[in-house]
């Protein structure tokens, strides 16, 4: 029953999400068992995962979408939005040709990136929940495993302050040590607006985050709801991640970064508690790490048709 209170909505939401199937992941690594393979880590633990969320013993990325979550902020250059969003559409983009050479599904969804998000981050939590619900669109696409990046230039330093708040990590300067003086001041400027609002990651959520952000946190969770996989690249997932982990624990168990696009995103996702599947950071634009991790992905998921060893 809705409350009329969007926040509280969300929570209701999250209460009621499934839980992974540890049947369809313990039938993967039995299976396993038997196979010249180790089937208690790396590429068999990958599978065991991607079965846990199909809900299957026969995980699959035959249907594998990406979807990029497209926003802007005061103060960025918006056109880089506008040409990559241009580029994707004409198949220009690096993103593109990965996606073609893999059987990817490849969308964007436009969170008004014409209208850049305020610098003051002052939008109501009815507006935030909007961009919330609009983020669920992501998985509209169903299939087998979701790619869920951003291109939202200025959002960095957005998510690292909801990183540092959410997680009680303001005076830690361990994510901002690699960063340029303007970078770490920034943040420090967007983590005084959450003075007295750290208990509440929704709430420093709307007082942080953009669009992208708020529409990344929609997306894992009807994602979750779907028993969809999720493979990540991008700060918009990083941070919506950490937000969704605090109001219940585990919330993304379906989520796991494909890649870091640089050394702070690796550090960020440590501090999760999750570890990117391909360790090279590929820097070549949104989604192109997620295209890169399904095909790991794939390769997990073949193993199960290798032969025994008592064969």
């Amino acid at each position: 029953m809705l409350t009329g209170r969007p926040f509280d909505d969300l929570r209701a939401i999250l209460a009621q999400l499934p839980d992974a199937d540890d049947c369809a992941a313990k039938k993967v690594r039995e299976a396993l068992a038997g196979k010249p393979v180790d089937s208690t880590s790396g590429l068999a633990e990958l599978a065991a995962w991607a079965a846990s969320w199909q809900g299957s013993s026969n995980p699959s990325i035959a249907e594998s979408h990406i979807c990029v979550l497209a926003s802007s902020y005061e103060g960025q250059d918006t056109s880089s939005v506008t040409d990559y969003i241009e580029a994707t559409s004409k198949g220009a983009a690096a993103v593109n040709l990965l996606c073609v050479e893999k059987g990817i599904g490849l969308r964007a969804i436009q969170l008004a990136p014409e209208m850049p998000h305020p610098s003051d981050g002052d939008w109501s939590e009815q507006d935030c929940m909007a961009a919330v619900a609009f983020g669920m669109e992501a998985t509209a696409a169903g299939g087998n495993i979701l790619g869920l990046t951003d291109m939202a230039p200025g959002n960095a330093e957005r998510a690292v302050a909801i990183i540092l708040a959410v997680k009680g990590l303001q005076s830690d300067d361990t994510l901002l040590a690699a960063v340029d003086k303007d970078f770490a001041n920034n943040v420090k400027v967007l983590l005084a607006r959450v003075q007295g609002a750290e208990g509440d990651p929704l709430e420093v959520m709307r007082r942080l985050g953009g669009r992208e952000i708020a529409a990344a946190v929609g997306a894992l969770v009807a994602a979750r709801s779907r028993r969809l996989p999720v493979l990540t690249d991008g700060w918009a997932a990083i941070a919506a991640t950490v937000v969704l982990d605090a109001l219940v624990d585990g919330a993304t168990g379906h989520v796991l970064p494909a890649a870091s696009d640089n050394p702070m995103q690796a550090l960020a996702w440590h501090l999760i508690g999750k570890t990117p599947i391909v360790g090279l950071e590929i820097g070549g634009g949104p989604g192109c790490g997620i295209a890169i991790g399904v095909s790991v992905l794939g390769a997990a998921c073949a193993m199960l048709g290798l032969r025994d060893r008592t064969q």
